[in-house]
């Protein structure tokens, strides 16, 4: 509820609010958040003061207003157009969203004995892993696990890897060039794991990006599984027609 023994003014609190709201997933893709009149009652405010608060939200690209029908939320997906290889809080701050990242897991860890042999090869027996939580406002919205090369286990810190990507510690403690990425897409349901980084429901429907990065030599740098909330991501590609068909 609003505040009136601070400094921060009402509509930006009624905004805050609703914003967190809406990004825990409690109105659903399209939901409706209310009419002016229905968060004039909820918040004990004036009319203006809701129009101000929605304004604000319109502003930032959380929700669309039809007249006549009420605040609607407007998709919040992530928009990857899978064509860089690149950070997910690079692409959250190329769409405007402020993120935190929190790292609950920095530790050296045998290489899982899943992966492929090359894979397997190209980190050692022992990697470096490293869980990435990033956030929106306190809503979890991806969890990225890390296997990097264990002999690099000593340029990596957990407070840099909080503040910079992977990749720019790369380039600016090693030198290195980044050069190419292979990615596969695949739906899944949450593990109770993951699940609980995402507090999300286990096997609630995910999609789990499975990437390998190399440096200009084709050296492997980075095995991530990148998972997201399904309603938090989609990808678009642009293709060509095939004028032969």
């Amino acid at each position: 509820m609003v505040n009136n023994n601070v400094i921060t003014p009402l509509y930006v609190q009624i905004a805050n609010e609703l914003r967190k709201e809406i990004l825990s997933g409690k109105y659903g893709q399209h939901g409706c958040i209310g009419t002016h009149n229905h968060l004039t009652e909820r918040f004990g405010v004036s009319l203006i003061t809701i129009r101000k608060a929605m304004q604000l939200l319109e502003k930032d690209g959380i929700v669309e207003i039809l007249q006549g029908k009420g605040t609607f939320v407007r998709q919040m997906a992530l928009v990857d157009p899978l064509q860089d290889l690149t950070g997910i809080s690079n692409m959250m701050s190329s769409m405007k969203m402020e993120n935190q990242v929190s790292v609950p897991v920095f530790e050296l860890r045998p290489t899982p004995d899943t992966l492929d042999n090359d894979t397997i090869q190209a980190l050692g027996e022992t990697s470096l892993f490293i869980r990435r939580i990033v956030s929106v406002d306190g809503v979890p919205m991806a969890n990225a696990d890390m296997y990097l090369p264990g002999r690099f286990a000593g340029t990596f810190t957990r407070e840099e890897a909080e503040k910079r990507t992977i990749y720019q510690i790369y380039q600016d403690k090693l030198g290195m060039n980044l050069g190419k990425g292979r990615q596969v897409i695949r739906a899944a349901g949450a593990s109770d794991d993951i699940a609980k980084s995402l507090c999300i429901e286990p096997g609630s429907p995910v999609l789990q990006i499975e990437r390998k990065a190399y440096d200009d030599k084709e050296t492997l740098i980075e095995y991530m599984i990148l998972t997201y909330e399904a309603s938090k991501y989609c990808f678009e590609v642009e293709l060509a027609l095939n004028r032969q068909q």
